[in-house]
């Protein structure tokens, strides 16, 4: 899990002491978390944000600056990406690619 910990600490010009007491736990536990060596709690995890006043998904990374939560699934990137080309097509063309889809599944 890739937490933005260090990102948003610095961003608030916190140490990582001040982060610790803040949260209650040891400076220590703030550096492992930093460098991926060991991941929090779900309760510390809901701590973080509430320190660095986001939500748990942005903590975690799987929201981004708008609140527009990005979750990808492996076995799905194909299909996201297929949403994505979907949804910059003009409306003609949506209708042609909806009515191939239809055609590949009676096939």
């Amino acid at each position: 899990m890739l937490l933005k910990i260090k990102t948003l600490r610095k961003e608030q010009g916190m140490s990582q002491r001040a982060v610790a007491e803040r949260i209650g736990c040891s400076q220590k536990s703030v550096d492992c978390w930093e460098k991926g060596l060991s991941e929090p709690t779900a309760g510390f995890i809901c701590a973080l944000a509430d320190c660095f006043l986001c939500t748990t998904d942005f903590l975690l990374g799987r929201e981004d600056d708008c609140g527009n939560v990005n979750v990808v699934y492996p076995a799905r990137a194909g299909e996201q990406q297929l949403l994505l080309d979907y949804a910059s097509l003009s409306e003609e063309n949506k209708k042609a690619l909806l009515s191939f889809a239809a055609f590949l599944r009676t096939k």
